[in-house]
């Protein structure tokens, strides 16, 4: 095999477009994908991920684009591979199982339109059993399983006719809480097992953040950025990223000085550092820097490094979430200055009771400078868990 082949993804989507109605909902999208890689589209309402995911299945007919799949074109406007020859495995939102069939019916319904031997089909359904961990139950129907169970069976039945792809449509939407989370893991190591290439559709930014080699974040039809769970998270390009994948401290200055990856803001008589995300950055332009609320400490806790800045406020209120307190604290740098409230989240190990006030420091380290964006500042990112605690997947 060649450098040429070894290093080609083995899925690879490019100029995909569609329009409704005039409308465009997909616009220029592209992206690829590894062998055996997890990826998940994710993005807000209406920002097109579910129709990107459809176009790849063939559900819908993209305006233009190319897709191909492990080197074979299965869409470019004059190629139009029909779905049942895609090869494509896809676990729907509310698991589509067939109520009037067993487990096993449902497992081998696409073995069975295959015309499959008898005993090929029995083996193959038992095989399935056993990757997703529930030999034996071959005879039961859909209603006698539990929510966790059906999601199973559904994963089972897209792997049984070993497609060369899994698309996954909000598979975990339909569950509660609890057990969303649960399932998660077996999702993942269900797939790993089977040694599969996955494109997962995702509302939960907590789910894209743990299950998933890298992310496609969506924006009103478009790639706003692509990267592993640990870079959208921790080094987004702007505020739309930074404010969708978790809670984000955003401050709005000029931009005092430059280097070669670093950008220092003016923020009232404040000077914060950070990475810099904007290649564009000038000194004197207007720019903001983002920070997590994992960002900012105690100023009497910590050892300062260079770029840390100090901040002085007023905490308004505090919550107990994931093992650390959630802190809003109104800052006074705004108030002396006339610029009116302004507050930032701070997520510590320790309750500072409301209305004291508290000194802060923000890390350098763990701040990126962005462009300035008022409208995504002020979007309702109804999807998004502002106070939520992430969990960051590093593989």
């Amino acid at each position: 095999m060649s450098a040429e082949q070894q290093s080609a993804p083995f899925v690879s989507v490019s100029g995909l477009t569609k329009a409704f109605g005039g409308r465009a909902v997909v616009q220029d999208v592209a992206f690829t994908l590894a062998a055996g890689e997890f990826i998940s589209l994710i993005g807000p309402s209406g920002s097109g991920k579910t129709t990107v995911l459809r176009m790849i299945a063939g559900l819908q007919r993209p305006d233009s684009g190319v897709i191909t799949i492990d080197g074979k074109t299965i869409f470019d406007g004059r190629v139009d591979v029909p779905v049942e020859d895609r090869q494509l495995g896809m676990v729907f939102q509310d698991f589509a199982l067939w109520p009037h069939m067993t487990v096993a019916q449902n497992i081998s319904f696409s073995l069975r339109l295959r015309r499959m031997p008898r005993a090929a089909i029995l083996h193959r359904v038992d095989e399935m059993l056993t990757l997703v961990d529930l030999p034996g139950i071959g005879r039961r129907f859909p209603y006698q399983l539990s929510g966790g169970q059906q999601q199973r069976v559904a994963l089972a039945r897209a792997l049984a006719t070993g497609p060369r792809l899994l698309l996954l449509d909000e598979p975990l939407s339909s569950l509660d809480t609890g057990l969303r989370e649960s399932m998660r893991e077996e999702v993942l190591q269900i797939v790993r097992r089977a040694n599969m290439s996955v494109i997962n559709v995702t509302h939960d930014q907590d789910e894209a953040l743990a299950i998933s080699d890298r992310i496609v974040l969506l924006r009103q039809g478009q790639v706003t950025q692509i990267g592993s769970p640990a870079d959208l998270y921790r080094r987004p390009h702007n505020i739309f990223a930074g404010r969708f994948m978790g809670p984000a401290n955003i401050l709005t200055g000029q931009v005092e000085r430059l280097d070669a990856s670093q950008a220092w803001v003016r923020w009232e008589d404040v000077t914060l550092g950070g990475s810099n995300n904007w290649p564009e950055a000038k000194v004197g332009a207007e720019a903001a820097i983002l920070f997590r609320p994992e960002a900012v400490r105690l100023a009497g806790d910590a050892t300062t490094s260079a770029g840390d800045a100090l901040l002085r406020g007023t905490v308004l209120r505090e919550t107990f979430s994931g093992g650390r307190w959630r802190v809003r604290v109104q800052l006074h740098q705004a108030e002396y200055n006339g610029s009116g409230p302004t507050t930032i989240l701070a997520a510590l190990d320790r309750d500072l009771g409301v209305g004291n006030e508290v000194s802060l420091l923000i890390d350098a380290a763990q701040s990126v400078v962005v462009a300035p964006d008022k409208e995504a500042q002020q979007l309702d990112l109804v999807e998004s868990t502002p106070e939520a605690e992430v969990m960051v997947r590093m593989g």
